[in-house]
């Protein structure tokens, strides 16, 4: 994980300035121009105030790619070995371009107003009836251009803020053990793992009762449960042993009539 703040600081100011000038240029500075009285004077106004921008806004874009450039170098091995960071540096490496290249389309626009000079408009980005053919186009194009450089500035700051989830230690570890994984193989996640097991060991129980053998890796019992009875030996027939009797004499009949036996 990166944690160069000279690095961050330079991403992190950088784009920030990008996106605010730009954001506050066409809200702030083409409504204040357009509010002018004077219909010559509006398109003057704004492109006096871009051109003052222009410098502090290429220094805030130089910033940004230096700081971005610096942090994918030193975080080169987690795009490598973490899934997901090199989707996530790419899209945002196509993005920065993106921006890169709607900044220059309206420097080159402003400098077309700029020799253009103090032409009647019915407002900063918008042509008036008298306004020249080529002004007009100029014109058009600005007022798309203006809400497209806020844009790709608000753009990479979700892209950052979603590769900064990436670098949390959870994440990473978890990205670097998907990319350890076949293609083809989903992790599967905690929860169901645990249900799963919970519920074979449920079932095992309930096959298997005290007392009965289980073979190993089967879920069945085994063939010697349960144990055969003793045969019964017959109570009567030809060849059976006559029921034991008991030896000796019998015990004398005991007289119930009083004095009897006496004498």
């Amino acid at each position: 994980m990166s944690t160069h703040p000279v690095l961050r600081t330079l991403h992190n100011a950088g784009l920030a300035a990008w996106t605010g000038g730009s954001l506050m240029g066409a809200i702030g500075l083409n409504g204040a121009a357009s509010a002018l009285d004077d219909p010559a004077q509006r398109s003057k106004a704004a492109t006096a105030g871009w051109s003052r921008w222009a410098p502090v806004n290429a220094a805030a874009i130089g910033s940004h790619l230096v700081g971005a450039a610096g942090l994918l170098v030193t975080d080169w091995p987690r795009v490598r070995h973490q899934q997901g960071v090199a989707k996530s540096s790419a899209i945002k490496t196509v993005t920065t371009g993106v921006g890169l290249g709607v900044a220059v389309w309206s420097a080159v626009l402003n400098r077309s107003m700029a020799k253009a000079g103090a032409v009647p408009v019915a407002g900063a980005t918008e042509a008036a009836l008298s306004t020249p053919p080529e002004v007009a186009r100029t014109l058009r194009q600005l007022k798309l251009v203006q809400w497209l450089n806020p844009a790709a500035g608000l753009a990479l700051i979700a892209l950052s803020d979603w590769q900064s989830q990436q670098q949390r230690a959870s994440e990473a570890a978890q990205g670097r053990a998907r990319r350890l994984l076949p293609a083809r193989v989903s992790p599967v996640p905690a929860g169901a793992l645990a249900a799963a097991i919970a519920v074979g060991v449920l079932a095992s129980r309930r096959r298997k009762q005290p007392g009965q053998d289980t073979p190993a890796g089967l879920g069945e019992p085994s063939a010697t449960w349960p144990p055969t009875p003793p045969p019964t030996p017959p109570t009567s027939g030809p060849g059976t042993p006559p029921p034991s009797r008991r030896l000796g004499p019998p015990h004398p009949a005991r007289s119930t009539t009083p004095g009897a036996g006496v004498g």
